[in-house]
């Protein structure tokens, strides 16, 4: 009895396909591959061509370096800018809850995700300064829209 011959795998038959051909499109390569009676997936088509070196690829964990060296840049010009004394604009535009893209939390809440720890006492107290800040503005559109509803009412 021989053993039978083992079967390829996607992701080495996208690398050969694309070895002989770098330029070759995915629908090419599943079509061979469906030929072959293999599945490619369009993350296979992709992870072979990184391997191969014909797309750039970042470093493991570049993305969560570069997102929490923006936090802390972040953060330390919010903080500048307190001790400064930033007029009112600068500091209803810095201290709104700013979005971080990557991941669609504030940059507060993110602070807490990482266990909150704060590096130092300033920081600290130019954070509960935005807090109190924020309140207070929230506080002030909260009584105009009260005022905005009395006069609809007694219309």
């Amino acid at each position: 009895m021989e053993a039978e011959p083992k079967k390829q795998t996607a992701i080495e038959f996208a690398k050969t396909k694309l070895s002989i051909n770098p330029e070759a499109t995915f629908a090419e390569i599943k079509a061979q591959a469906k030929i072959e009676g293999l599945v490619v997936y369009p993350v296979v088509y992709g992870r072979a061509k990184a391997l191969l070196g014909l797309v750039p690829m970042a470093p493991y964990g570049s993305k969560s370096k570069a997102r929490k060296a923006k936090a802390a840049a972040s953060s330390a010009t919010s903080a500048r800018t307190l001790s400064s004394g930033a007029s009112d604009a600068e500091t209803n535009r810095l201290t709104s809850p700013q979005v971080d893209e990557s991941s669609q939390r504030t940059t507060r809440a993110s602070a807490a995700a990482k266990g909150g720890a704060l590096s130092s006492l300033e920081e600290m107290i130019a954070d509960l300064k935005l807090a109190v800040q924020e309140r207070d503005r929230y506080r002030a559109t909260l009584e105009k829209i009260a005022e905005l509803i009395k006069i609809e009412l007694s219309r």
